[in-house]
Formats: structure tokens, sequence, C-alpha cells
């Protein structure tokens, strides 16, 4: 008994979807810093990826593809907003979306270093990062889990930021064995 080829589809697209999740989502968290806003344009990235999958060309970069399409996606919900102070402008948003699609964190060095960096952090600041990036919850869902401010979960992610950032770069500067 064969499969019916749109089953074969869903299959092929959840692969490609699920390894690229990530980039595709940190694409869109960048660009859109409300955390609520970013779900739903992550949730209609994902539905206009799947509407549109019979577009894409088997073999080449389904990333850069996806990555693309959040592109328009992010554009789209700031055009629907209409909110000039919160909005980046379609030139920054494509060079960031640029970049990253350049970028592959699986198998980067950087990545390998920024894993490295991130073991050697205590405890508890690797859950909070681990919630904030991992986990996906906003500030505002982790201050209330630690019954903190939102002020002083920015401030202890910013200070973690520079402490990461610090490390990834003293790691990838040292001469290698």
């Amino acid at each position: 008994m064969s499969t019916p080829l749109h089953a074969l589809d869903g299959e092929a697209f959840t692969r490609l979807l699920l390894q690229n999740q990530r980039r595709i989502a940190g694409l869109i968290f960048a660009l859109v810093p409300n955390g609520p806003d970013a779900d739903d344009v992550m949730q209609e990235t994902c539905a206009v990826l799947w509407r549109k999958f019979g577009e894409f060309q088997p073999g080449s970069d389904f990333g850069a593809w996806a990555l693309r399409i959040a592109r328009f996606q992010v554009m789209s919900h700031y055009n629907r907003r209409r909110r000039a102070q919160a909005r980046l402008s379609d030139e920054i948003i494509e060079t960031i979306a640029d970049t990253l699609a350049e970028l592959r964190w699986e198998s980067s060095d950087r990545a390998e270093a920024l894993r490295a960096c991130v073991g050697q952090l205590k405890e508890r600041e690797v859950q909070l990062v681990q919630r904030r990036y991992d986990g996906g919850e906003s500030v505002d869902e982790i201050a209330r889990h630690l019954g903190a401010t939102v002020h002083a979960v920015y401030k202890a992610l910013a200070r973690l930021h520079v402490r990461l950032l610090g490390c990834v770069n003293a790691k990838l500067q040292a001469p290698q064995p």
C-alpha cells in the first residue's frame, strides 16, 4: 500500500520545519520584541510555509526560503500595527534577516563556544537563559515566576549577555590545541 502524496509532503514539511524552527523563531523574536505578537507572527509564518510548501524547490535551502517568508510576515505584522515608534524599517528587517540567514548556528564554532560558556554559568543563571531562549517565555512571565520585577529580569539577562559574549569571544580567539 502506498502512502498518499499529501502525507509525504506533510512528513517532509514537518522534518524541514523542525530542522529550521530555531532559526525562524530567532529571526521573528529578534524583530518582534513583544512575546505574544512574536508568537502570532511565528504561527502565521508556519501557516504560510505550509500553504506555500508546494512552491518550495526540493534540494534548495529550506531555511533561507522560510526566513524570507518569515521576514515578509514580520513586515506584514508591522504594517498591520502601524506603530511607527516600535516599527523597524523594512531595510533594517531585511539586513537582520539576511545576516541571520547566513548563520549556521548548529554547526558553528560560535555555537560550540556558547554551549561551553553556558555550561560555566551558575544553575539559576542557566535556568534564566533556558526559560527565556529555549522555553520562549516572555520577560513578564519570567518575572512573575521568579517574583521579581521586569526591570530586574532585563538587567539580569543583560548582564548574562555581556558575560556570555565576552566568554564566547575569548574562546574563539584562544589558540586551538
